[in-house]
């Protein structure tokens, strides 16, 4: 079973790899999946920020027909000469030429509130800004963004009050050349709405959040912007992330293994307040080796070699069923057909010969059972075939129970010269009583002679010769009648080869002795071996 063993190993070892492997690749997939949600984080933070910038722009230069409209001049030329407040007739003016203009506006760029502010940086007129609908009295020139428009300068920034409002300002002029008399301030709050718009034009997902609130929240399609609602619970521990403190950008933090985002503090104003944005993408993670069958798509599944796979699969079962045939399933099938034969009377023991392996260990044992049951029933087993008992030898072994090496035919006139041998004649064996008194495989006890002073019975080798020559006559007898010649064939060779394999059966089987008999097989004279136990 060596074969089948190492193929075991070799299964083993190569199932042990592929799953080394797999992990191997999964590390390297959420590695390489984390990069590129971190370059990709960053570029979306930039992008957000950058497109805030440019419509902030944009909707700076939509105030250019608000600063050159007459009425709003001339209302904030009025304001501006009154020191006390703002005349009532240039409040209403101004309201009323700001509604219209607003109209205008296209609506990608249009404003939530426009106020118009006079020099000293009081609120002339508004438009949209309902909280101070019924209480005019208030300012916004100590506003950086408002200041520098009073001062000739367009800014833009991002105001804190109830919730976060994006702001434009541009100044005022009367006259071309002159000090500006006011300015125009645009705000658009940033709500869902905004953050969708954003999200629609930049491809990110992203929400505002203040004073570790999320104020609003926008999502491209494939991305559920409920995800997002855990950064409230993150927001407490981003003052601990440095590269927010130092740079005004955090490294990328995961709200979930499959949420990374990336927090980034507004300009302006709102930079002092705390208020920011977070850009959030869904991370492609891989949970365990076996969840990339589950995140392979059709085209990942049509790049692998299927060809490959099946000939892989073919190859390796193929190998291992056929060692499994040949160290296996064989041998059980000639163990099977050898207990057949004896189960069928065939033979009276499994041949131990006709298997390999275990199984010959399982034969021998098998036989050694039935010798001891037959041995303990006072019963005998029928004579055994040599080749049974010895297992297969050669036709013509240098010395062969079986057959015996031949002389060359003589010549005609050698025929002729010399007479026809006769065979000798074997002297009659006596028969010689055997003691019922314990002796050794292969002796006899010889007989007690007081008279000739031999003392107590001593143990001699008993002499088979006398059997032998007998089994040489009929062994002789048999091969003439069957044609073969037996010229060549002299007792000393064949009491050699009984003597041999006399002895390797004894050692085998440990019996008293052996026996010997002819018989005819396939037309020739053989020879059988009958182990006696005694």
């Amino acid at each position: 079973m060596l074969l089948s063993r190492f193929w075991y190993v070799l299964l083993s070892l190569l199932l042990a790899s592929c799953v080394f492997l797999l992990y191997l690749a999964q590390s390297m997939y959420n590695r390489a999946g984390a990069k590129v949600i971190a370059e990709g984080l960053s570029s979306d933070s930039q992008v957000v920020s950058w497109y805030m910038r440019s419509a902030s722009r944009e909707r700076s230069a939509q105030l250019i027909q608000f600063a050159l409209n007459p009425k709003v001049a001339d209302a904030l030329v009025k304001s501006s000469a009154s020191n006390s407040e703002v005349p009532k007739k240039a409040r209403n003016q101004a309201d009323e030429a700001l509604t219209k203009l607003v109209k205008k506006v296209p609506e990608d760029y249009s404003f939530d509130a426009v106020f118009a502010v006079d020099k000293h940086g009081r609120v002339v007129g508004q438009f949209g800004f309902e909280q101070t609908r019924n209480n005019r009295d208030f300012e916004l020139g100590g506003y950086p963004a408002v200041a520098d428009a009073l001062h000739g300068y367009i800014r833009d920034d991002v105001f804190i009050w109830d919730r976060i409002y994006t702001a434009v300002a541009r100044p005022v002029e009367y006259q071309a050349g002159d000090a500006p008399v006011g300015a125009i301030l645009g705000l658009r709050i940033v709500d869902d709405k905004y953050a969708r718009d954003i999200a629609a034009r930049t491809g990110a997902a992203v929400a505002f959040y203040h004073n570790g609130e999320r104020l609003a929240s926008g999502a491209p399609e494939g991305f559920d912007r409920s995800q997002l609602d855990g950064i409230v619970q993150d927001l407490s521990q981003l003052d601990e992330d440095t590269d927010y403190k130092d740079k005004g950008r955090s490294a990328v933090r995961y709200l979930s293994p499959s949420v990374g985002v990336v927090y980034a503090r507004l300009y302006g104003e709102a930079w002092q307040r705390g208020a920011g944005f977070v850009v959030g993408r869904a991370a492609h993670v891989v949970g365990s080796p076996v969840s990339f069958f589950g995140a392979a798509d059709d085209k990942d599944k049509s790049n692998a070699s299927l060809l490959v796979v099946v000939l892989v699969a073919l190859l390796g079962g193929g190998l291992g069923i056929g060692l499994s045939f040949l160290e296996h399933t064989r041998p059980i099938q000639r163990f099977k057909l050898a207990l057949e034969e004896l189960a069928g009377g065939k033979t009276d023991q499994v041949q131990a010969s006709a298997v390999s392996g275990v199984f010959r260990k399982l034969a021998t044992l098998i036989n050694d059972g039935i010798d001891h049951a037959v041995a303990k029933g006072g019963g005998s087993r029928r004579a055994a075939d040599l080749q049974q008992v010895l297992g297969d030898i050669p036709e013509q072994p240098a010395m062969s129970a079986f057959n015996f090496p031949e002389a060359p035919a003589p010549s005609s006139n050698e025929a002729q010269s010399k007479p026809e041998a006769s065979l000798p004649k074997p002297p009659t064996p006596r028969a010689r009583p055997e003691p019922k008194l314990p002796r050794a495989p292969g002796q006899r006890l010889a007989a007690t002679m007081p008279e000739a002073g031999l003392g107590p019975a001593a143990v001699v080798e008993e002499d088979p010769s006398a059997e032998w020559r007998g089994v040489y006559d009929d062994y002789i007898r048999v091969k003439q009648e069957c044609g073969e010649t037996t010229d060549s064939l002299t007792y000393e060779k064949f009491e050699g080869t009984l003597r041999k394999n006399r002895d390797a059966i004894i050692a085998q089987h440990g019996v008293e002795r052996v026996k010997f008999t002819v018989y005819v097989k396939d037309g020739k004279a053989k020879l059988k071996a009958n182990p006696i136990r005694e």
